[in-house]
């Protein structure tokens, strides 16, 4: 049986929920009798592939590994666009700039929770998110330290937070083991690590490589992953989900099958290959081939079908939902969010 880690339970005090909730209204399913994880009433099916579809995923390697064949579906018109942080691609998504989008597996809930017409495509996970400081650095060391965290209250923050809870770390109230400073991108750390200003953060790839490869003293120490699997029996991390437009995967489903086809071969001929698949996520993504080359292998991308990875999720889900239900929009999502499962 898998366990859960839970982290304490503290205030989502973030703008982002609440803008996302003010902004639903607006934007919920063509279809007025269907939300997120609900089969619909009624609706037609058309045979084959959209003529067009918008691709979003965040700047980074992992969230480019599994879309480098998309030219490949034969779609005839295929736009991916870029986002540099999980608010930028939750509000575009809302906006209806993207049919189908990678972003922080937390907001994927909430967004169903709230009734936005949505289901899951799939998941992906792999070394996508470190702990840096001096060698020999492990979660017991953060005890009277600063910690530099980018995004508070992204998926990243409350992976961090269940952590430092699994290790008896407090990092609320007077006095707590650990300092929590939040940032509002990681670049912001990388340039305080490099600078010999910061001395423990949780780096996203590429820059945690960029980051030990630099900065003096500074190393790749665990991956989240990792401590992730050791203290829950998961599988896996599943940091961020592909989500597609419920109407379109559900008048489209050859485009559901096409794409879940089409994101494992990518990720697959990435991974074995990573100078081509260096070169390939390079057209997606602006982070420089030779980085992306030392990457991959030690970040080792895994994209999983929602219905498979359905197991993976609800572990980390039932922590946030009883530590920061807001985070997941107060509550697990309907069977039906997850595509396959019905």
């Amino acid at each position: 049986m898998t366990a859960h880690l839970s982290l304490r339970s503290v205030p989502a005090t973030t703008a982002a929920v609440v803008l996302a909730a003010g902004l639903l209204a607006a934007c919920g399913s063509s279809d007025p009798v269907t939300s997120c994880g609900e089969a619909p009433a009624h609706g037609e099916v058309v045979a084959g592939l959209p003529e067009s579809l918008r691709v979003g995923v965040a700047n980074n390697i992992a969230m480019a590994a599994p879309v480098t064949e998309l030219d490949s579906l034969g779609i005839a018109n295929t736009e991916v666009a870029t986002a540099s942080t999980p608010e930028e691609l939750r509000t575009n998504f809302i906006a209806d700039r993207y049919d189908v989008a990678a972003m922080p597996i937390n907001i994927a809930a909430n967004l169903c929770a709230q009734g936005i017409d949505l289901a899951l495509l799939g998941a992906v996970s792999g070394n996508i998110v470190y702990l840096v400081g001096p060698e020999g650095t492990t979660l017991d060391t953060l005890r009277g330290q600063t910690l530099h965290v980018p995004f508070e209250n992204d998926i990243v923050d409350l992976v961090t937070r269940a952590l430092l809870d699994s290790a008896g770390l407090t990092y609320t109230g007077e006095n707590p083991d650990v300092t929590l400073e939040y940032h509002p991108t990681p670049l912001d750390i990388a340039s305080g690590l490099a600078a010999g200003s910061m001395q423990y953060a949780v780096m996203p790839e590429h820059l945690a490589t960029v980051v030990a490869g630099t900065a003096p003293g500074i190393v790749k120490a665990q991956g989240l992953q990792d401590l992730w699997t050791e203290r829950t029996g998961a599988t896996g991390l599943p940091f961020a989900g592909f989500v597609i437009r419920g109407a379109l995967a559900r008048t489209h489903p050859d485009l559901v099958a096409a794409l879940q086809a089409n994101f494992l071969s990518s990720v697959i001929a990435v991974s074995s290959s990573p100078a081509a698949g260096a070169a390939a996520i390079a057209e997606v993504v602006p982070v420089p081939q030779e980085i992306t080359a030392q990457v991959l292998p030690g970040m080792r991308p895994v994209y999983l079908p929602a219905v498979d990875a359905e197991p993976d999720i609800e572990a980390l889900y039932e922590s946030l939902v009883e530590a920061v239900p807001a985070s997941v929009g107060g509550e697990l999502p309907a069977d039906g969010f997850y595509l396959g499962s019905q």
